[in-house]
């Protein structure tokens, strides 16, 4: 009864969006007269059943690669082929050891299934820039993958790691991966991801030709829906009357198409009943192109694939944009380019901008921190910046977005030279500069903090206190080993954060005794206590046993995988030290030093802020 029910009501719906059609003037843009005669057209059984054998076509029939694919292939990859059947598909990638991949081999003896295994539990969101780097360097390497067994398919990690990026929002590096791939790999599932991309992207004639060519041999209702939206949106009413009565004869049961069709039409008033949890891209674009907002988030947040276009929905309050926006920017979505546009495209008045500090200062709201920014960013003297950047500093540190914060305030005070009038600014530059991975101006800065710091003891006290994570970072780079310093910070931490000066003092020696720092053990037993014993009780690393195994082994991208699945929308502020201990101890080992500082540096900003 309720199938009977829903056809019904999809005929009526279909029979409003035949109407609108019929009569519409407009859809999209200029439309001219439609082609739909005045008595609606009905396609006869024999044209559907003609329709319905050629969309049932076998769906393992590949487009061939053209030549300009295969070339880029080969100077990618750089595998001598005399065919592209020769090719290893999986081990595809757009970087390799020389280009910031890691190596060839970096699967080393994994076998298949536990790659296989792996893969199906890659994480979605990672909070943090540099497991967001190590995430895009395992799924983009080229690297040597295991033949497939009896149960693989031949491209089935390949197009897990194109899923992976984009469902994580990582809508370019998706796009490079796709690009080098040859047609007669792109199978149907990585089709459809091409085709959301583009949707998702206001690529309409990319996602169109993607759908016209898929069309043709495949059944699935994914495509026949695509086509009709992309022939409306070329005003072939024709085709789309006869798309929309062949979904109904064939039983489609989509009441939210249906829906945005009738938008399309331009003449249905009325509001759509969706959610953003039943978002998918092709809505997006129907949402788009009939200049109809975005469902209402109330409490939801969505996936991190859609973020982008929330934060471009123009129906969108800006404070909900702007707290996307740093979302999407902490999520690796979006790059701070692209939040600093947001946080400059407000609409402000003057005494907003006069206030911007106070309010900064009272206020822990993304609106708060945009307006600090503009504030910032009218500065003209060096002094006002500098000044301007501690407070931004100060309030960064205090909600958790120290990383994003320095690198969204580069270019100010990357034109800030060094200078005794700046000398009270200086620890703070070098620590901004630390967090940028700039160890040239990292050194001139912290030249200027220690020669400053002979004569003014609070610049002294701040210089000690961030005296760790600049050893954490660069080692011997900055400046040589030294226990004064250490003892000196220890002091400083005991007084500023005592309850949490023993925890940070155990976590900061364990990871330097990782790194490899010659602490001694008078500086350990004061930093520890006598007892150094791991007291944790319990971890989150469900996959602890397996990280080490693997680690120790020399398994590279086992490894890194594992570290990267357990850390799934996870802070290292939740996570105990033994276990941020393990991360760290584990990149190393793996022989990534450089990113095992990163990711020391990054834990201790953590910790410490």
């Amino acid at each position: 009864m309720r199938s009977a029910r829903n056809k019904v009501q999809y005929i009526f719906i279909l029979l409003g969006i035949l109407y609108s059609i019929v009569i519409s003037p407009t859809i999209l843009a200029d439309t001219p007269t439609s082609l739909i005669p005045n008595k609606a057209y009905t396609p006869s059984k024999t044209t559907i059943d003609k329709q319905k054998n050629k969309i049932t076509t076998d769906v393992s029939v590949q487009d061939q690669p053209d030549t300009k694919e295969t070339t880029t292939l080969r100077e990618r990859v750089g595998i001598e082929v005399s065919s592209l059947r020769d090719i290893d598909v999986e081990s595809i990638g757009t970087i390799d050891s020389t280009s910031g991949g890691f190596k060839k081999n970096m699967w080393g003896s994994t076998s298949r299934k536990t790659i296989e295994n792996l893969f199906r539990f890659l994480p979605s969101q990672l909070h943090s820039r540099n497991l967001q780097n190590l995430y895009k360097r395992l799924l983009l390497t080229t690297a040597k993958i295991p033949g497939t067994g009896q149960n693989s398919e031949q491209t089935g990690l390949l197009f897990k790691r194109a899923q992976a990026l984009f469902r994580s929002g990582y809508l370019v590096e998706f796009e490079k991966l796709t690009k080098i791939i040859p047609d007669e790999y792109h199978g149907e599932q990585l089709a459809k991801l091409r085709t959301d991309a583009a949707f998702l992207q206001n690529e309409m004639d990319k996602a169109c030709d993607i759908t016209s060519r898929w069309f043709e041999k495949s059944s699935s209702q994914y495509w026949q829906k695509s086509l009709i939206f992309c022939d409306a949106l070329d005003s072939n009413w024709d085709k789309v009357d006869f798309g929309l009565n062949l979904l109904l004869e064939l039983g489609a049961e989509d009441e939210i198409f249906f829906s945005l069709m009738q938008k399309l039409s331009d003449l249905v008033d009325g509001t759509i009943e969706l959610t953003v949890d039943k978002l998918v891209p092709l809505y997006v674009a129907m949402l788009r192109a009939s200049k109809h907002e975005l469902p209402k988030l109330a409490s939801k947040i969505p996936s991190a694939w859609l973020l982008p276009n929330y934060i471009q929905d123009p129906g969108v309050e800006h404070s909900i944009r702007l707290s996307l926006a740093e979302r999407a920017a902490k999520l690796g979505v979006i790059d701070i380019q692209t939040l600093a546009e947001v946080y400059r495209s407000a609409e402000l008045n003057e005494n907003e901008i006069e206030n911007a500090i106070s309010i900064a200062l009272n206020e822990k709201t993304p609106r708060a921190r945009m307006l600090l920014y503009r504030a910032t960013l009218r500065h003209e003297s060096n002094f006002g910046k500098a000044q301007a950047i501690q407070r931004a500093q100060s309030i960064a540190q205090e909600n958790k977005l120290f990383p994003e914060m320095a690198e969204l305030y580069t270019p100010i005070f990357d034109q800030i030279q060094p200078g005794s009038e700046l000398g009270w600014f200086a620890p703070h530059a070098t620590l901004l500069h630390t967090a940028n991975f700039d160890v040239e101006q990292a050194r001139s800065w912290s030249s200027l903090a220690m020669r400053e710091s002979s004569m003014d003891q609070t610049v002294m006290a701040t210089a000690y206190s961030y005296w760790p994570l600049i050893r954490i970072m660069w080692g011997d780079e900055v400046f040589k080993w030294d226990d004064d310093s250490m003892r000196n910070w220890w002091q400083i931490i005991k007084k500023t954060n005592p309850k949490k000066a023993r925890e940070s003092a155990s976590l900061l020696y364990h990871l330097m005794h990782v790194l490899g720092d010659p602490i001694s053990p008078s500086l350990r037993a004061a930093l520890i206590g006598p007892n150094a014993a791991n007291r944790a009780k319990k971890t989150i690393f469900d996959n602890q046993f397996s990280i080490e195994i693997a680690a120790n082994a020399g398994k590279l991208a086992e490894t890194i995988t594992l570290i990267l699945i357990s850390l799934d929308k996870t802070d290292f502020t939740a996570l105990s030290t033994s276990e941020l201990i393990l991360i760290v101890n584990s990149v190393n080992k793996l022989g990534l030093h450089e990113e095992a500082r990163k990711l020391a540096f990054e834990i201790m900003v953590a910790q410490l802020f």
